[in-house]
């Protein structure tokens, strides 16, 4: 008896099969932020609720081990904006989690990572600082809310803490267009979210782009910034 031989599968048809897992891990993710994000409500002070975090635990003391580490002022330096940003992304997947209920699911930053890394198996994978996997020279979104029982992705997230012009905002938008007619089984009915600090104002469309919405978190990116000092500069 030969065995038959199966035909690989394609990197979408991959993923297609990989959603339900990664949908499936994401339920317990997204209810236990959502119990430890209860309480937030235009005007919380988002600071002191993430710092009651099960991540922000992680994420400062792996900040104290790599800072430890540093020698150099430049390692410091870039040590401090990684932080940063990882914080910003913690906070702003935590309150999207708010967004779900029992038919949509938030993927984790590195749950997406996951995802688009077996989009596209020829890209190179690097690992940042905090251990999340990503694409060398691709775009990635920050996070993805799925329709659990369609298996289709209904929300884009990207967590961003650089104040944007009109001109990255549309080099974004083209990095997102491209994902679209690459993956319209995926992302058809996929709008995009832009979750930015408080003062932020919202940047132009040059065109008119009706799914493209911003969120603007309840803080200020100076309020922000004097969070991180004060984190960074007391860590021992």
């Amino acid at each position: 008896m030969v065995a038959e031989r199966r035909e690989p599968y394609s990197p979408e048809q991959e993923a297609l099969n990989n959603l339900p897992f990664l949908v499936e891990q994401s339920i317990i993710e997204t209810r236990d932020l959502q119990r430890q994000f209860n309480g937030f409500k235009p005007g919380t002070d988002l600071v002191n609720l993430y710092k009651k975090s099960n991540r922000y635990r992680y994420v400062y003391g792996e900040t104290q081990r790599l800072k430890r580490q540093a020698r150099k002022s430049r390692e410091i330096n870039k040590l401090r904006n990684d932080f940063a940003g990882e914080v910003f992304q913690d906070i702003a997947y935590s309150v999207c989690a708010l967004d779900c209920d029992d038919s949509r699911v938030l993927l984790s930053p590195e749950k997406t990572s996951e995802l688009w890394i077996t989009l596209y198996p020829d890209k190179e994978i690097v690992t940042h600082l905090y251990g999340q996997e990503a694409l060398e020279n691709a775009y990635v979104p920050d996070g993805l809310i799925v329709d659990k029982s369609k298996g289709l992705v209904v929300k884009l997230y990207e967590y961003s803490l650089v104040r944007m012009n009109e001109r990255d905002l549309e080099d974004q938008l083209k990095a997102i267009r491209i994902q679209y007619e690459r993956f319209p089984w995926l992302l058809s009915e996929a709008s995009v979210e832009f979750v930015i600090p408080m003062t932020f104002p919202s940047p132009r469309l040059r065109d008119q782009e009706d799914r493209v919405k911003f969120l603007q978190l309840p803080i200020t990116r100076v309020e922000f910034g004097h969070f991180i000092d004060g984190l960074y500069n007391g860590m021992r």
